[in-house]
């Protein structure tokens, strides 16, 4: 499987290797928004369709380390 470059992608990525808890609660916002940005156009294909699923689990998970409220 080949890795993709998505606009998106960077924010997540940030948000997964943050280690300051101060700062991992903004990565996580910021992926959030970056990844419902995305979702207001159609996604075209299949990767990146399942790369935004995956993400979006990923934001979940570390939601729920974090113990933040997500609404």
């Amino acid at each position: 499987m080949t890795k993709h470059s998505y606009a998106w992608r960077e924010s997540y990525v940030h948000a997964v290797l943050e280690t300051d808890p101060k700062l991992k609660f903004v990565q996580i916002c910021e992926a959030l928004a970056a990844i419902e940005q995305r979702r207001l156009t159609p996604v075209e294909t299949d990767d990146e369709r399942h790369a935004l699923e995956n993400a979006e689990e990923g934001i979940c998970a570390l939601i729920s380390e974090t113990g933040m409220k997500y609404v």
